[in-house]
């Protein structure tokens, strides 16, 4: 009987472990597709490398990369924790961020050269920043959810998303596109996927405790980024 009431409340305690399931699947583009031509960085070539990708959009195998993955609607508990965003050889890393309200994010630099980084915030502090080499990190915290493009005043190409959530259930598609989200409790919800040139898209979904494979397909060529 101790035994078996033990290993109740060892179930009862361990997270996600009887109560939750993940979401996962891939975000994909359907429609036809080309390489974007890197930026040229002219004069900042030694600090900077000749030419930056443009990250605005990555396929690969159809698999789109830097999808924003957010979930939606039910009783879902805030996940905090910090979040980094560097600049390094002339580029924001990572390119896309998505972090849940209350949440710091630390600012940092690790370039030869200065930066000013700027971003186009309404519901949270915006933040205008000169950042020298060596400079001490800078750190805010999130307080209301909001879509945040970065720029770099210094360098036009330099560009970065933060996408601040509700909650922490949220996730960046990687190189093929995959994502997840793991620990979500069963339920109702909205889930909606994001990206910066191929706009966004909504499904409503049910969730049990053996989660839930879900695929995103973007149908439309990209003509320009969704968000400037």
């Amino acid at each position: 009987m101790q035994v078996i009431l033990f290993l109740v409340i060892t179930i009862l305690l361990i997270p996600g472990s009887a109560f939750s399931g993940s979401i996962k699947g891939k975000t994909v583009f359907l429609g036809k597709y080309k390489q974007l031509k890197p930026y040229q960085t002219g004069s900042y070539k030694k600090a900077c490398g000749s030419d930056i990708q443009n990250e605005s959009i990555l396929i690969n195998n159809k698999g789109v990369m830097n999808s924003v993955i957010s979930l939606h609607g039910g009783k879902l508990k805030k996940r905090t924790s910090d979040y980094t965003l560097n600049q390094k050889k002339c580029k924001y890393e990572p390119h896309v961020i998505t972090m849940p309200v209350d949440s710091e994010l630390k600012i940092h630099t690790s370039d030869p050269i200065n930066h000013n980084i700027h971003t186009y915030s309404f519901e949270n502090d915006p933040i205008n920043i000169m950042f020298l080499p060596g400079q001490e990190a800078y750190s805010q915290e999130m307080e209301e959810p909001e879509l945040i493009k970065v720029e770099c005043d210094l360098h036009h190409w330099m560009r970065a998303w933060i996408v601040v959530t509700p909650n922490g259930y949220s996730a960046v598609s990687d190189s093929d596109g995959s994502f997840e989200i793991p620990d979500v409790p069963p339920g109702d919800y909205k889930l909606t996927v994001w990206h910066e040139t191929l706009g966004t898209l909504t499904k409503r979904i049910s969730i049990d405790n053996e989660g839930l494979d879900i695929n995103f397909e973007f149908m439309d060529a990209p003509q320009k980024e969704a968000m400037r």
